[in-house]
């Protein structure tokens, strides 16, 4: 038999989703069966599957440890490394991603900005809610990851990203120049997504992508515009793909047809949240964008 008691973190999670992270994926049959036939309980008593789990409820799980340890995930790795924190609260860490960095982890034991979150905030065998990334940076471009340290936090912080409430503000030097000064362009199209290349583009097909650029200055000696960016949806590789149709893709970025730097120019730099009315986070420019002055 194992007892376990719901932290909050673990709260307001139906009860058959958390056995079955819990119990490292088991077939859902089996999970029904178990709810069924009363071998696993709330409070001692039988549960369905869309139980709301509440703070210290008891869920016990009768079952032999030879069950238990069929189903129970190996404990994993994650590599230590340094986290540059720029807000956090008891609900969000924000964190300045560097380059050359992945936001999750894209197999076994691999480095990542939630691998070292992990690392920093639970053992590596918790079974209790892990910090997650509510939005995605690519490897090379730096900047805002927010991210939420309880279920609860990454509900409420997930739908404000859907309904587009939050803004997210990018810094970006482009090949070419780009508008007038201080104008407004938005770019509205369809973006789809080659997963077997991994590279997006725009066309008639796909998902809407709305990209708002504002040309902060043009350098007309290395021929490049610096553009404060704001997305309006989060497709991927957004502004990689839309500044490229426009002939004026990222300085650095090689897969979209820019040269001259070691990475995508590309930096998340500001970004406002409704949780915290009035009050706007901002990432320090990584040390190859530190010639851009604001």
């Amino acid at each position: 038999m194992r007892k376990i008691i719901i932290e909050p973190n673990e709260t307001g999670q139906r009860l058959d989703k958390f056995l079955f992270r819990y119990l490292n994926k088991p077939p859902k049959s089996l999970i029904h069966k178990l709810l069924r036939k009363k071998s696993i309980t709330v409070n001692g008593a039988r549960a369905e599957g869309s139980y709301m789990l509440a703070f210290n409820d008891e869920v016990e799980i009768f079952v032999s440890q030879e069950t238990l340890k069929q189903y129970e995930a190996p404990p994993k790795i994650y590599p230590k490394g340094h986290v540059d924190i720029i807000f956090e609260d008891e609900d969000i860490i924000l964190v300045n991603k560097p380059a050359d960095l992945l936001t999750q982890p894209n197999e076994p034991n691999a480095d990542s900005l939630i691998g070292r979150l992990i690392n920093i905030y639970h053992n590596a065998g918790s079974k209790s809610f892990a910090p997650v990334a509510i939005n995605r940076l690519d490897r090379n471009t730096t900047g805002i990851v927010i991210c939420a340290k309880n279920l609860p936090a990454a509900q409420r912080l997930s739908k404000l990203i859907h309904d587009g409430l939050i803004t997210k503000t990018y810094l970006a030097a482009a090949h070419g120049k780009v508008g007038e000064i201080s104008e407004e362009i938005v770019l509205n199209d369809f973006i789809s997504k080659d997963k077997e290349k991994n590279i997006s583009s725009v066309g008639t097909n796909g998902k809407s992508a709305v990209t708002k650029l504002f040309p902060l200055f043009y350098d007309s000696d290395k021929d490049i515009t610096v553009l404060k960016i704001i997305l309006e949806t989060g497709r991927s590789h957004q502004i990689r793909a839309h500044l490229k149709s426009i002939g004026n893709p990222l300085v650095g970025d090689v897969k979209y047809g820019g040269h001259g730097a070691k990475r995508q120019l590309l930096h998340a730099f500001e970004v406002s949240i409704p949780l915290y009315e009035g009050k706007t986070f901002k990432a320090g420019l990584p040390e190859d964008m530190q010639w851009i002055k604001l």
